[in-house]
C-alpha cells in the first residue's frame, strides 16, 4: 500500500516545547510515518529545544525563517514554509488552523495537491486580537471555507456543526487524543514545593479568552485550604498579565510559568487535587483532554465543546458570579466524588481518545480524499 507525501503547515513544530497544535503534530505525524505516509512538520526556530534536527521519529523538519512580531508571526512564518513546499513533491498539505487561508488558495488552484484545512477553534472570537485583526481571521474562515480547502477537519463536533450551519459546508469529525496515566513519580512535585492533593491547577496559555482572571477571584472566594497553582506563560508582555498577577498576590495563588518538557505539566496533573479549564473559543482542548487522562476532574466552563469532551466526566460552571467559587467548595468537601469523577474522564479519553485511534482515523481520512482525487493508495 502506497502512502501520501504530505506537509505538515501552521504548528511551531516538533519536538512539542509550546501549545497544542504543537502536541497534536508531535503525537500524529510519527504514527502517520508508521502507517505508510512521508511526513515533514514545518517547524520554527526557537520552539523546538537548542537543537535544530532534521528528522525527528521518522518525520522531516524542516526550519523555515519568520518574523518574530505577534501579528504575524504565523503568517509569515506559513508565507516561508508554503514557499520551501512548491520545490518539494508533496501530495497533500495538512494546514493546522485558518488564519494564513488566502496563501492556501493557489495551492488549492493549481489542483496538483490537495489541500486539507484543519479548522481549530473560533480564532477570530479570541480576545487579545485588535477589531482589525479580529475582523481579518473571519475573513481568513471564510477564505478557508469557500476557496481554499478541498477538505475541512473540526475537532469537535460542535466546530463541526457551527460550519455547517453558517457556511453550509460539511466538514469531517477528526478529534485531538490524549494519553491515561497514573503514576507519579517519587519526588515528582519536589522542583515546586509541592504535596499530592494540595492543589488546584490550570495549565494553559494566558490569554484573556481562557477566563483566568474569573478562576483567581472565584478560587479566592471560595476559601478553599488549597493552593491554585497556574502553569502557563506569554511570548509577549500584555497589561491583561499584569493584571492576573495583581489578582493573583491577594490570596493562595502561585504562577509556575511556562513548564515544558520531561513529563513536567504531566506531573503537575497526577499531583493535583482537581483542574479548573476556563477555555471558551477553541474546539476539543488537549489541556483539557490531558487532564481527563490523568484523572483529574475537570470543573470546566460550560461550553458546547468542552461539555462535548466531558460528556457527564466532570463538572461545569457559568459565568456568574460564585459558579466557580460553589464548584470549589463542593469538591473541596466530597473527595470520593472528586476520585469517582477523575476515574470517568479517565475511561473516556481511553475509549475514544487514544492517539493510535486520531492516527488510523487521519490515515483512513486522508487515503480516501487521495483515492477520490486519482491517487494510487
Amino acid at each position: 500500500m502506497t502512502g501520501l507525501r504530505i506537509a505538515v503547515i501552521g504548528s511551531r513544530g516538533i519536538p512539542a516545547g509550546y501549545g497544542g497544535f504543537e502536541t497534536f503534530a508531535e503525537e500524529l505525524t510519527p504514527r502517520l510515518v508508521e502507517l505508510g505516509h512521508e511526513v515533514t512538520v514545518y517547524c520554527r526556530r526557537g520552539y523546538t529545544g537548542d537543537d535544530l534536527l532534521e528528522e525527528y521519529k521518522g518525520v522531516r523538519l524542516v526550519h523555515t525563517p519568520y518574523l518574530k512580531r505577534r501579528s504575524v508571526e504565523q503568517l509569515s512564518h506559513e508565507f516561508t514554509s508554503i514557499l520551501d513546499s512548491l520545490r518539494r513533491p508533496f501530495d497533500l498539505y495538512y494546514f493546522l488552523g485558518t488564519r494564513s487561508a488566502p496563501m492556501y488558495v493557489p495551492i488549492r488552484a493549481s489542483r496538483r495537491r490537495i489541500v486539507v484545512v484543519n479548522t481549530d477553534g473560533l480564532e477570530w472570537k479570541r480576545r487579545k486580537w485588535s477589531l482589525v485583526g479580529r475582523a481579518y481571521l473571519r475573513f481568513a474562515e471564510w477564505v478557508a471555507v469557500r476557496m481554499a480547502a478541498d477538505e475541512l477537519v473540526s475537532d469537535a463536533k460542535a466546530i463541526r456543526q457551527y460550519f455547517k450551519t453558517t457556511y453550509g459546508r460539511a466538514s469531517t469529525y477528526l478529534t485531538n487524543g490524549a494519553h491515561v496515566l497514573n503514576d507519579l513519580p517519587e519526588g515528582g512535585l519536589d522542583e515546586w514545593q509541592l504535596e499530592r492533593g494540595s492543589y488546584y491547577l490550570v495549565a494553559c496559555r494566558i490569554e484573556p479568552e481562557n477566563n483566568l482572571d474569573i478562576i483567581i477571584r472565584e478560587f479566592i472566594a471560595s476559601g478553599s485550604d488549597k493552593e491554585l497553582v497556574i502553569a502557563g506563560g506569554m511570548n509577549y508582555e500584555t497589561p491583561y498579565w499584569r493584571h492576573l498577577q495583581d489578582l493573583g498576590s491577594r490570596g493562595r495563588v502561585r504562577f509556575l510559568g511556562p513548564v515544558y518538557g520531561d513529563m513536567r505539566v504531566e506531573k503537575l496533573h497526577l499531583g493535583c487535587y482537581a483542574y479548573l479549564h476556563g477555555h471558551e473559543v477553541g474546539g476539543t482542548n488537549p489541556s483539557l483532554l490531558k487532564a481527563m487522562g490523568c484523572g483529574n476532574l475537570v470543573i470546566a466552563l460550560d461550553t458546547p465543546f468542552n461539555s462535548e469532551n466531558l460528556e457527564g466526566t466532570g463538572v461545569l460552571w457559568e459565568k456568574r458570579l460564585g459558579s466557580v467559587a460553589e464548584r470549589i467548595k463542593q469538591a473541596d468537601a466530597d473527595p470520593d466524588e472528586v476520585r469517582r469523577l477523575g476515574g470517568e474522564a479517565q475511561r473516556r479519553i481511553a475509549e475514544h481518545y487514544s492517539w493510535e485511534e486520531i492516527a488510523r482515523q487521519h490515515d483512513a481520512f486522508f487515503r480516501d480524499v487521495a483515492r477520490r482525487r486519482g491517487l494510487p493508495v
